[in-house]
């Protein structure tokens, strides 16, 4: 710990340690700032309309503060604080609309990482998946990032698999390719199935995904295009809202 310099600026020494504070909870309220920098909640809010101004705080419909694309400058774009921060809206924006629990996936080579998870509110609902590791063959998200990988890469990346049958690999990934989402019918635990679409920056290259799981006693396949379209929907205007302030800088 630093010792606090002789000369300590308040207003900068309030702004730094509010930054903080969007990284480290995702999301700031005016009151959670008041309270925390021990100010007037006049002054927390004009603090943050500059972080807005500046492009290091992005202001969601619920009058919440989340971290801006300035913020995330220097920060891998799948560092989970990150990706949590940044798609919540998105994955809300699902689980409010279908009422099903809703994903946020990351490839880790031939597999995916369940970086966050929102319930569904139903009685009967697929439970948070947060921390999961899985295959990424066998996943919604998975295929569809899979997907948009260039075949020698797939070969490359299952080279060592000796349960994967390359072909058969290939014509599924083409499939997905076609369709625009992943779709996982019991393929990760029997009685779920998932809708996934990638997550593209605004160059349009891939590099998250987020899916919608629900029991598959009241999934009708024939929804799976208007799922896929919902996602793509609620993740395209997140994309759209973090690239217009300050523009997208690749990590």
């Amino acid at each position: 710990m630093q010792n606090k310099p002789q000369y300590a600026v308040e207003a900068v020494d309030n702004t730094l340690r509010l930054l903080t504070l969007l990284w480290r909870d995702g999301a700031v309220r005016v009151s959670d700032a008041a309270t925390e920098l021990g100010v007037a909640r006049s002054t927390a809010h004009r603090l943050l309309r500059m972080l807005v101004y500046r492009g290091f705080a992005v202001q969601r419909d619920d009058r919440s503060y989340v971290p801006g694309p300035a913020l995330a400058r220097s920060v891998p774009r799948t560092d989970p604080a990150f990706l949590r921060s940044w798609l919540r809206p998105a994955m809300e924006q699902v689980n409010r609309v279908l009422d099903e629990t809703v994903h946020l996936v990351v490839r880790d080579r031939d597999h995916v990482r369940f970086v966050d998870s929102i319930e569904a509110a139903q009685p009967l609902r697929v439970g948070s998946r947060a921390g999961v590791r899985l295959p990424a063959e066998v996943t919604s998200g998975g295929k569809i990032l899979l997907a948009h990988l260039p075949p020698p890469a797939v070969r490359a990346l299952y080279a060592g698999r000796a349960d994967i049958d390359p072909e058969r690999l290939e014509r599924m990934l083409a499939r997905t390719r076609r369709q625009g989402y992943g779709i996982n019918s019991d393929g990760t635990e029997p009685g779920i199935t998932a809708v996934g679409v990638c997550v593209p920056d605004p160059g349009g290259e891939p590099f998250a995904a987020v899916s919608v799981s629900a029991p598959t006693m009241r999934f009708r396949r024939a929804r799976a295009p208007e799922i896929a379209a919902a996602l793509h929907e609620a993740v395209d205007a997140v994309v759209a809202a973090w690239a217009a302030p300050t523009g997208w800088v690749r990590s």
